[in-house]
């Protein structure tokens, strides 16, 4: 009867040693997963400006992703200083409180930027689609500039030749706007038409940034919400003389006709 016994509570006990395994394993994951998230502000129910001051019954909390969240939006512990305010557009049940929605809260561009991070401005040299850029888009930032490059000589006797050849690359693939115009992500119509918007990063992507508008000119590109396709540099390459050149390979040159196609 012993014999029986033992092989049974080693089972039981390997059993519940893979259950708090499995159990911690989870907990890791879970504990990981909610460093991406946070509490904010949403709206309870429809809010319009005749509703007068805001109730604490209005006010629910959103738990959001970092990376999709708008650069105005409210934190959950800051919730307080929207009570009692009045809103300045129609806000419906569910969606995000933003700072420029509260008529009663001061709004600092210091305040939406994330902590870490420095915001600075970039001026692009084609800036068109700039106005049609909102605070909380997600844009490319591409570079355009000249690079050096060696050709070595079959003849050893020759110094290796330098050229220059004009390239194009992604500096950064995804970056949200922070503001566009007076720093309170409100987007009026005396903005449109400018070529600077204000990005926030990390301080050395911040330089690096900075020391890329003194070298080379800055090209935007509005990429979809959330989308997770061609979030690395590599993903895209670079454009050069090599890229126009094999154009044409492979390609025949086309004859012009001697006279009018109409005879």
């Amino acid at each position: 009867m012993m014999k029986n016994t033992i092989p049974l509570i080693l089972a039981v006990a390997c059993g519940l040693a893979a259950v708090f395994g499995v159990s911690r394993f989870i907990a890791a994951r879970t504990a990981e997963s909610e460093k991406n998230f946070v509490d904010v502000v949403a709206a309870a129910r429809d809010i319009i400006a005749k509703d007068g001051e805001i109730k604490e019954s209005w006010l629910m909390k959103k738990h959001v992703e970092i990376s999709s969240l708008p650069a105005k939006a409210i934190p959950w512990s800051q919730a307080n200083s929207v009570l009692g305010q009045t809103v300045t557009r129609m806000i419906a049940r569910r969606d995000y409180i933003l700072t420029s929605d509260i008529s009663g809260v001061e709004v600092r561009l210091a305040n939406a930027v994330p902590a870490g991070e420095w915001a600075i401005p970039v001026t692009f040299a084609n800036g068109k689609i700039v106005k049609f850029l909102n605070p909380g888009d997600e844009i490319v930032i591409l570079g355009a500039g000249s690079s050096e490059q060696t050709l070595s000589s079959r003849d050893k006797s020759q110094k290796p030749q330098t050229v220059e050849q004009d390239v194009m690359s992604v500096i950064f693939p995804c970056v949200r706007v922070l503001d566009i115009g007076k720093g309170d992500g409100v987007r009026r119509a005396e903005d449109y038409g400018g070529d600077t918007i204000i990005v926030s990063l990390s301080p050395r992507k911040a330089m690096a940034l900075l020391a890329a508008q003194r070298k080379m000119k800055l090209y935007v590109a509005l990429r979809k919400p959330n989308d997770g396709n061609a979030m690395r540099r590599r993903d895209v390459g670079v454009v050069d003389d090599k890229t126009f050149l094999d154009l044409r390979q492979n390609l025949e040159s086309v004859v012009l006709p001697d006279g009018s196609d109409k005879q």
